[in-house]
């Protein structure tokens, strides 16, 4: 019988097959991310990847909040200090971002088959990852507020209109691609107006 992992440990093994799974996806796909390979790569039995999550599945909602949050913080660092238009920054960053996500799920089948299983999600699980959004977009409110960028915002208001974006984006085939940019545009510039005031 193996060692019982510190929590130290564990917090690193974690981070490594989150890692490496990510590898995996992006080399092979979902359907080949196999766990006794993930397992294998980071040098721990494969039974002990169930000390971490419970399947598969598991291990990509997990995925997808783990790089949600690592392109967060990349903004957070990289882009928001430098705002002078938070409602442009917002029509771009959720624009270009959503975009992005929904071209990937249309054309790539690694991202069909994990939106897939997030679509499957009960409503704890997907409100865990809106929450991630959700709080990146209060604290640069805060931040706006404080640095007096804008003058006020409604937070529940903005909320919306990023799980708004996300509503349209995932189902733009209803839309004549022609036309569904400049639509999710105008939808973000509009809504955002009514909750951001400068």
């Amino acid at each position: 019988m193996g060692r019982a992992f510190t929590d130290k440990e564990k917090m690193e093994i974690r981070k490594e097959l989150m890692e490496v799974a990510l590898d995996l996806f992006h080399d092979k796909g979902i359907k080949s991310l196999s766990i006794k390979e993930l397992t294998k790569r980071v040098g721990i039995a494969q039974g002990s990847f169930y000390n971490f999550w419970k399947d598969k599945d598991a291990l990509i909602v997990d995925l997808i909040a783990y790089r949600s949050v690592q392109k967060l913080e990349l903004i957070k660092q990289t882009e928001l200090k430098s705002i002078t238009s938070p409602i442009e920054f917002l029509v771009n960053l959720i624009g270009v971002y959503f975009m992005d996500l929904a071209v990937k799920i249309e054309e790539q089948s690694m991202y069909k088959n994990a939106f897939k299983i997030f679509l499957t999600l009960n409503e704890d699980e997907t409100s865990r990852i809106e929450a991630l959004y959700i709080e990146f977009l209060n604290e640069i409110i805060d931040e706006w507020t404080a640095l007096k960028v804008i003058k006020k915002a409604d937070k529940i208001g903005i909320s919306n209109a990023l799980i708004g974006s996300f509503v349209l984006c995932v189902n733009k085939y209803h839309f004549n691609k022609d036309y569904f940019e400049e639509i999710l545009e105008i939808y973000l510039r509009n809504v955002l107006s009514l909750y951001i005031e400068i």
